[in-house]
């Protein structure tokens, strides 16, 4: 039987554009998709197969074929949908919490779970270079979408008094650059995959970024 020859660096790409445009699915479609990210994170694009996924979502290889088209096609959507849960979710906590600082340890939480959705948990050097391989392919690349984002968010606030002045596009770059490290080489003296640890070292770590006012020139 074929195996699927497209790297997860390069779904992942494709996925990304399809994000924008990824419409809202019902239970059993998600049911799909985890089982489509789970498969995937366990055996990789190349031994994973519509079998696998059959047997993890309890849904017929016929069906999958004729709803989703093949591997490939299945695995973009999974991670479409996988991105755009992760996009919703931050915009969320930009939305509902207001205190910066809380609202940086959230986010990082949120960006430690896609991780774990979308990698396995070994944290070896494939899969680190597959991931920073992820992260900053693209145009723009996942990694520039993330910094947009948050400068825009940083001016506002800065705007409205609620963060002292600084460099928005200075602050958001070494947040993102940051954050990545820590997805990229996790501590071994931090339990990152605990939400608590890892909201606790945002806030004492990352969110001082923001939140402290600049040194004088």
């Amino acid at each position: 039987m074929p195996r699927s020859s497209v790297p997860l660096t390069n779904l992942f790409s494709r996925a990304v554009t399809k994000v924008a445009v990824h419409s809202p699915v019902g239970p059993e479609v998600v049911q799909v998709y985890e089982a489509a990210l789970r498969v995937l994170t366990d055996r990789g694009t190349r031994a994973a197969t519509m079998d696998d996924i059959a047997a993890r979502s309890g849904v017929s290889r016929a069906t999958l074929f004729r709803r989703f088209g093949g591997r490939d096609a299945l695995f973009e959507a999974a991670v479409a949908h996988t991105l755009g849960y992760f996009l919703g979710e931050i915009t969320t906590t930009f939305r509902s919490i207001p205190d910066p600082t809380e609202r940086i340890a959230e986010a990082f939480v949120a960006c430690l779970r896609l991780r774990r959705r979308l990698l396995s948990g070994t944290a070896d050097t494939a899969r680190n270079a597959e991931l920073l391989t992820m992260l900053s392919t693209g145009s723009p690349a996942p990694m520039e979408i993330g910094r947009r984002f948050i400068a825009a968010r940083i001016r506002v606030a800065q705007s409205e008094g609620t963060l002292p002045p600084g460099d928005p596009d200075l602050q958001a770059d070494a947040i993102i650059h940051m954050t990545a490290g820590y997805l990229l080489l996790p501590s071994p003296g931090y339990d990152l995959d605990d939400d608590e640890v890892a909201r606790d070292l945002a806030r004492r770590v990352i969110a001082p970024i923001i939140t402290r006012p600049a040194p004088s020139a």
